[in-house]
């Protein structure tokens, strides 16, 4: 690959950022090296099948490459996989400070033999001389500077660069776990005591007069408000008083929910519960830890890497701000590059810092670089879930059972970069209601720095802590009540149009009411009684309990920006390019069986990680979305190559919603202004006296497909093949590219499609037209002839469409913060070991709401993986905080328990997945919500078996033990 080859191909594919040709190379599909291992097309296009007259997939269409060990993970690929290359492939080693109370003062690596010894050391004095910057997301001290504190445990000191496998791993065998190598002085306070919050969120709504559906006080109704810093802890400053400003009006009416818990409960109306939960560091424990190769070609000045990123768009952007501030400023014209699949995310591959280590490495290397972490590196200084402390109050009226008021406070330990923080901590603090309404609440949650490892967007996002929190509350409540849970959730569930912790109202209908009805009927839960003394006799020394818990989970963030090009070739082979990366949850696969809903066929070949094709739209970015005016977002919207956000991240559980979205509009435009015309003049040519008559095939949506054939009104059944023949000898639309912008809502616009006005849930559009035959001349629906449509598309092989009437979703939505949502609801039994306090899952059962299943099977996928990860984060996974956790190096499988096949309860997994309502559901991001309420249900199953409430996580067999003697 020559990435100054001016192919039309080449030429798409790159954007200039700061006097740099980027070129996005997704997929590797061009590796010599591993393109005579690869599978046949006809073994590869077997992942679909036809049943019933229907495209199914057989399997994922990346199944064959993984099972016969194709090389499609990054972290798999070496200088010699790669073409053009040199095959020398040298290897990067990052020291890293298991210390953070005490002066850094150096290392030697005198000791290391002559063959071990590294050709270059990268150091804070190289970044410092060379003006190197980390991107400003990330903070500063990229590497600990001599004379400084570690900002955190694990923090790089050193990079070190090796020519040769040999030398590197021997040098690494003698350095890893050395403890005298770093040199340290004298004790100094914590760097992280002396920082502030990353960021303090309250949440204070009260309901108005005619209840749920408004409010007298709430952020989307008033906006939010911030508080001061004193000491490094929040001050919500400002005098109480309902008729001031919005600061004034909330504390008020905060102090209002104090004396009305206060009241309430001194009166004995209110049951009110306060309890304080803990929840602790988890490692994503990926299976395939983060890995990057690079090389800076001078001949070409070419700056070449194979990343794994879930968001290899920001990576491009960023890494071109560091290499114009290195060595390297003036010197790199080209920057190419690769997201090959990244093997498990789970978020934690999400703005990881990662790939800017490598980055320097590369910059200062001799030939192509390798850096990637083996199982204890990733421990050390890959991003965690966040651990919380909720200190909550839950008040329920004790003669209706409904509850009246919840209130929170939440400390958030973010690690030694902020990274995601701010946003999680405000994302636990929407969830803590769960699938309850509360009239009244006031939640604060605030974040701070420590000196642990880096807290990211970890799966669960800050949701599965403080909705687990909500749940253990209801049980314990329930219990103090004397009702049965199910009684008193069904009491308090959130109905349709009922407005949340923010004012908002949750988009769509709330079937939380129906999954509880479902559950509740479960034979495991009506018998638990019986089979609790059932059991209990037959196995002495074993106690048994059933726990619920049920949960809902955003989806989105509130500035989601999805693009898609569907491209349909003249042989009738589809190819869809969307941004998103895989991995693990089978985005490729579902994107391929989306374009079917229009296409009536899957999708031959999906791409990637595609970064650059999408400056055919030419879109800018200038305000960050989350605090743009609405003054400012209207002056924007003016300009029609104006967007809130360019592109998005593979996170947030986004591709079944977010992705789906525009990927079946541009099928659907190739479909009503390709696909359909085509079919129409086929059928008016062929089988029907048209000169004397009409077919009236007027209407698109008379189409069907059939077995991959479009028919309509009983003509005959056309073949994709033929179609797009004809429909690229007509000139028409065959090509499409789109882009969407949600801010829990989708951005409208008016666009000309071929002579129709039509308004579309997109802000981009641009269309490529076929290169028409000389049979046909125009057609009498458009006012462009073949000739003129073939000119109009200038931008990168495209007609950019201007868009008119422009209509985003107000500023002020920022402040409804989520409003789409996925329920989910797990059903467990489980039998305790007296002896040893281990947990032993008899059975679990799943319910959940995903909307219009995409892929079943990858669903199914889904529901089980989560709930193996809830599993682990309630009995198993845990890493201690400060010196005795991740931060010192030492951890691995060998320390840490992940749940194995025999802690899942493999043969007795049950689910349903409630049927849709009609055929044009939307389909839910269910990523996350799958691994949540497994975890109070085992909280309140250990309970229920043992009589020992748990309030810190994880209950480990040794706690379990403990707590029962």
């Amino acid at each position: 690959m020559e990435p100054s080859n001016t192919s039309r191909r080449t030429f798409i594919k790159q954007c200039v950022i700061g006097g740099v040709a980027v070129y996005s190379a997704p997929l590797l599909w061009e590796m010599s090296r591993a393109n005579a291992a690869i599978v046949s097309p006809e073994l590869a296009a077997q992942w679909q099948t036809q049943v019933n007259g229907q495209s199914k997939p057989k399997f994922r269409n990346d199944g064959i490459a993984k099972v016969t060990g194709q090389k499609v993970y990054g972290r798999d690929y070496r200088a010699m996989d790669m073409e053009g290359w040199p095959k020398q492939q040298g290897y990067a080693f990052i020291l890293r400070a298991a210390d953070a109370s005490h002066v850094y003062q150096g290392f030697s690596l005198d000791h290391l033999p002559a063959s071990a010894k590294p050709y270059k050391v990268i150091t804070a004095a190289d970044l410092a001389r060379d003006k190197i910057k980390l991107p400003d997301f990330y903070g500063d001290n990229m590497l600990l500077a001599e004379g400084q504190t570690a900002d955190y445990l694990g923090h790089a000191v050193a990079i070190l660069l090796f020519d040769s496998f040999p030398a590197f791993k021997q040098a690494k065998s003698l350095l890893q776990f050395d403890q005298t190598l770093l040199r340290f002085g004298e004790q100094t306070p914590f760097v992280s005591d002396s920082k502030d919050p990353y960021a303090s969120w309250r949440l204070i709504r009260v309901e108005g007069e005619n209840g749920a559906r408004e409010d007298l006080y709430s952020p989307l109704h008033d906006g939010l408000f911030f508080p001061s810093v004193k000491d490094r802890k929040p001050e919500w400053l400002g005098n109480p008083n309902a008729k001031g400003t919005v600061s004034e009006r909330g504390l008020y009416y905060a102090g209002e929910i104090d004396k009305q818990i206060a009241s309430a409960q001194a009166n004995q109306q209110w049951q009110v519960l306060e309890r304080e939960y803990r929840t602790q560091i988890i490692d994503p424990m990926m299976m395939e830890p983060e890995a990057f190769n690079g090389w800076y070609d001078a001949t070409s000045q070419t700056f070449h890497t194979v990343i794994t990123s879930q968001s290899p768009q920001d990576f491009q952007e960023m890494a071109v701000h560091m290499l114009l501030s290195s060595p390297l400023a003036g010197k790199v014209k080209h920057l190419v590059v690769h997201s090959p699949y990244i093997g498990g995310g789970f978020g934690a591959k999400d703005h990881s810092i990662f790939p800017y280590y490598g980055v320097i490495a590369a910059v200062y290397a001799k030939g192509p670089i390798r850096l990637a972490n083996d199982r204890f590196e990733q421990f050390q200084s890959g991003l965690k879930r966040h651990p919380f402390i909720m200190k909550s109050r839950l008040a329920v009226d004790k003669s209706t059972l409904k509850i009246q008021a919840l209130t929170s406070q939440m400390t958030v330990d973010g690690g030694g970069r902020v990274n995601f923080t701010p946003s999680v901590t405000s994302v636990g603090a929407t969830a803590m209601q769960s699938i309850y309404y509360t009239p009244r609440n006031d939640i604060i949650a605030t974040a701070y720095a420590s000196r642990n490892p880096d807290a990211g967007s970890m799966r669960g996002y800050g949701t599965l802590q403080s909705m687990t929190a909500m749940e253990c509350m209801i049980h314990e409540i329930a219990d103090e009540l004397k009702v049965d849970p199910f009684k008193l959730r069904a009491a308090n569930v959130m109905e349709s149009g009922q407005r949340n912790t923010q004012g908002a109202i949750p988009n769509g209908t709330l079937r939380y009411r129906e999954m509880l009805d479902m559950a509740e009927q479960d034979p495991v839960w009506q018998n638990r009684a019986v089979n609790k003394k059932d059991y209990e006799a037959k196995h002495p020394g074993m106690r048994y309990g059933v726990g619920f818990g049920i949960a809902t989970k955003d989806y989105g963030t509130g500035a989601s920006a999805p693009s898609a090009a569907v491209r349909l070739a003249k042989d009738g082979k589809i190819t869809l390019e969307i941004g998103f990366i895989e991995m693990g949850t089978g985005t490729q696969t579902s994107q391929a069986v989306v374009v079917s809903d229009a296409l009536g066929n899957f999708a031959d070949e999906v791409k990637l990680a595609e970064v650059d094709i999408w400056d055919a739209m030419q879109l800018v970015q200038t305000d960050n979305p989350y605090i743009i005016s609405q003054q400012r977002q209207d002056e924007m919207a003016a300009n029609p190559r104006w967007t809130p956000v360019k592109a998005m991240a593979s996170s947030a559980s986004m591709s079944a919603y977010y992705q789906s979205h525009v990927s079946r509009i541009a099928a659907d435009i190739i479909y009503r202004h390709g696909l359909w015309p085509a079919a129409v003049s086929i059928w008016n040519e062929l089988y029907f006296n048209t000169p004397m008559g009409s077919t009236n095939l007027h209407n698109s949506r008379d189409g069907r497909w059939v077995d991959g054939k479009l028919t309509a009104l009983g003509f005959p059944p056309l073949s994709i093949d033929i179609l797009a023949k004809r429909a690229h000898d007509m000139g028409l639309v065959v090509g499409v590219m789109g882009h969407a912008f949600n801010r829990w809502a989708w951005a409208e616009a008016d666009f000309d499609i071929l002579g129709t006005k039509e308004r579309l849930a997109l802000d981009a559009l641009a269309l490529q037209y076929g290169e028409g035959n000389a049979t046909f001349a125009a057609t009498s629906d458009t006012t462009m002839s073949i000739k003129a449509r073939q000119a109009s598309m200038k931008s990168n092989g495209y007609h950019l469409i201007d868009r008119q009437a422009m209509s985003y979703p107000k500023a002020e939505l920022n402040n409804a913060m989520v409003t789409y949502y996925a329920p989910c609801a797990t059903l467990v039994e489980v039998a305790v070991n007296e002896g040893n306090g281990e947990v032993t899952l008899l059975s679990s059962h799943t319910w959940l709401e995903a909307g219009k299943v995409i892929v079943k099977e990858l669903v199914e996928g889904q529901i089980q993986g989560g709930l193996a990860m809830g599993i682990g984060h309630a009995l198993h996974e845990g890493l201690p905080p400060f010196e005795a956790g991740a931060g010192n190096g030492t951890w691995n499988l060998n320390r840490y328990q992940v749940p194995l096949a025999r802690h899942v309860g493999v043969w007795d997994q049950r689910h349903t997945i409630l049927p849709q309502l009609s055929d044009n559901d939307p389909s839910r991001g269910i990523a996350e919500v799958v691994m949540i309420p497994v975890v109070a249900a085992l909280i309140e199953a250990v309970y229920q078996a043992t009589h020992v409430r748990f309030y810190d996580l994880p209950m480990t067999a040794k706690k379990t033990k403990e707590a029962m003697a």
